[in-house]
């Protein structure tokens, strides 16, 4: 089994409009609304490609059972730890132009000590019964930064490999904890680094020093250039095939799916991150916030390209 652990999740709602005018009347075209976060989207796409998935999350209010019906609806396991919040809302406005979404967040929490303790039981006991347990997404006010450093030495001590993907002082503080994976993208390893990538090159380097802080697998995604990624001492260069993007919203996500997957499987690196490129690209074809379709996954499997390049040199 596959678990999750998400701290913040939400309900994403996604708003329409033919050209937004700030200051003025929008007129909204269409409104989708699905369940969101780091940990909610990877296991649907884990329980979507065939994996037992489990997730394990804070959830409150009529929000929290919305993503608690999106998850069931999925076939996914789920495991909540209930919060006296809601769970919040983010909202992103698409218009017709080429421009990214403008996306209105809310934090999310407070999270009090009593359900912050539950949660770290809860992760005890699905770690127990996993072979991966992904972490990832932002922070929920009441939780402290080095949330994630914390719950990657939970999982490891019961026997679980931990997988981390986070942004800022969350990511480093849980890289210390050295997990067993980490997936950042191009910005959140330029920003943990301090550092500016120009060429792939510049972020197999990258890749290389992450792998020296302790983490076995580095996966660095690159939207639609796909990933490059660090493991036994060889640098991959995986490159997705070409599709029409709806919506990126989950797509890094339902890499980490897939390729967790295709690990949990037995397969080696090189077929994780075609798995994983594959199931990216599919969501990617998907509106709003909703997750790839395993049919979409299977047909562009044969199409991402994988290069391998050895030895990895800094």
């Amino acid at each position: 089994m596959i678990s999750t652990v998400t701290l913040n999740p939400a309900v994403d709602k996604t708003v329409y409009v033919s050209k937004l005018v700030p200051y003025d009347t929008n007129r909204v075209i269409k409104v989708e609304v699905d369940a969101g976060g780091k940990g909610i989207n990877c296991a649907r796409m884990l329980a979507r490609l065939g994996a037992q998935a489990r997730a394990l999350a804070f959830v409150g209010g009529t929000t929290g059972e919305f993503v608690a019906a999106v998850l069931a609806r999925d076939g996914v396991i789920f495991d909540r730890v209930q919060t006296a919040k809601p769970t919040r809302t983010c909202i992103a406005i698409e218009d017709a132009t080429d421009h990214p979404p403008t996306t209105l967040n809310e934090r999310g929490g407070p999270i009090d000590h009593a359900e912050l303790v539950s949660l770290l039981e809860k992760t005890k006991e699905v770690s127990r019964q996993s072979s991966y347990v992904l972490f990832g997404g932002s922070i929920p006010l009441g939780v402290n930064d080095d949330i994630y450093n914390v719950l990657v030495q939970i999982a490891a001590a019961a026997g679980a490999r931990p997988v981390l993907d986070a942004d800022g002082e969350a990511l480093a503080e849980g890289i210390k904890a050295k997990p067993f994976m980490v997936k950042p993208n191009m910005d959140e390893a330029e920003r943990l680094l301090e550092a500016t990538f120009r060429s792939k090159a510049d972020v197999g380097r990258a890749a290389i020093k992450i792998a020296e802080m302790g983490v076995e697998l580095v996966v660095i995604s690159l939207g639609s250039q796909g990933a490059v990624a660090h493991y036994d001492g060889l640098i991959y260069d995986a490159v997705p095939p070409e599709v029409e993007a709806v919506s990126t919203i989950g797509s890094g996500d339902s890499m980490i799916a897939g390729m967790l997957f295709a690990l949990e499987l037995g397969q080696g690196i090189e077929d994780a991150l075609r798995l994983g490129c594959a199931a990216g690209a599919a969501t990617a074809m998907s509106d709003g916030a909703d997750i790839g379709e395993k049919s979409d996954v299977d047909r562009l499997l044969s199409k991402v390209k994988i290069r391998k390049i050895e030895p990895a040199r800094q």
